[in-house]
């Protein structure tokens, strides 16, 4: 009997598998319809409430028809005695009170109760003080992005950024009387840009 080494070759070698998590790896952040799949990939890029400056020009038309009717009252009372006029004047009082708690704590609400998150794939909407709702907008779905400045939006270097999406639930989305505009409305646009690329290379796959 001699002993040898066998001349029979090797099997191939099979192709390595790859598991569901391992497919996600290479296929990216992005899934079938665009959306993002992978949490880790998500970074935070800005975030921030509406100015209240953003809010002064209505602040002075209310402070402005406030010293209008603070005039006129001044003068009435100057030339009508004070026992018959204090009824009117107190009436006038509450109108101007109820007014500021109105005007004031409507802005108040507003710079509260919304705060604007973006990430390098979503734009979050946070509404509310005590309860609070939260509104998701991926990026890829973004169609246009409109910045708009009023004059004192202008003087403060603020504005409103409205975008249009594809979303069916959230056509338009409005980011309201912030600061740099410019550069966010650009860090959004970029950012949709980068998404779309990832979603036709995954596709081209």
């Amino acid at each position: 009997m001699t002993y040898g080494h066998s001349s029979r070759p090797d099997p191939p070698a099979e192709p390595p598998t790859i598991t569901p998590p391992e497919q996600e790896k290479v296929n990216g952040a992005i899934g079938g319809d665009g959306a993002a799949t992978e949490a880790e990939a998500e970074a935070e890029v800005w975030g921030g409430r509406t100015h209240w400056k953003h809010y002064a020009g209505r602040l002075l038309v209310w402070l402005a028809a406030n010293l209008i009717v603070a005039i006129l009252v001044g003068w009435l009372a100057a030339r009508v005695e004070w026992l018959a006029f204090r009824g009117a004047f107190w009436c006038v009082f509450g109108v101007l009170l109820v007014s500021g708690v109105l005007v004031v704590g409507r802005v108040v609400f507003i710079i509260l109760g919304h705060r604007y998150r973006l990430t390098s794939q979503r734009l979050f909407i946070e509404r509310g003080i005590l309860s609070q709702t939260t509104d998701q907008t991926e990026l890829i779905r973004v169609d246009d992005v409109r910045i708009h400045k009023s004059l004192f939006d202008r003087l403060f270097r603020l504005g409103t950024i409205a975008i249009l999406t594809t979303d069916a639930t959230d056509r338009q989305v409005v980011i309201e009387g912030i600061t740099d505009p410019d550069k966010v409305g650009e860090a959004i646009r970029s950012r949709m840009r980068t998404m779309r690329r990832k979603s036709l290379f995954i596709e081209n796959l």
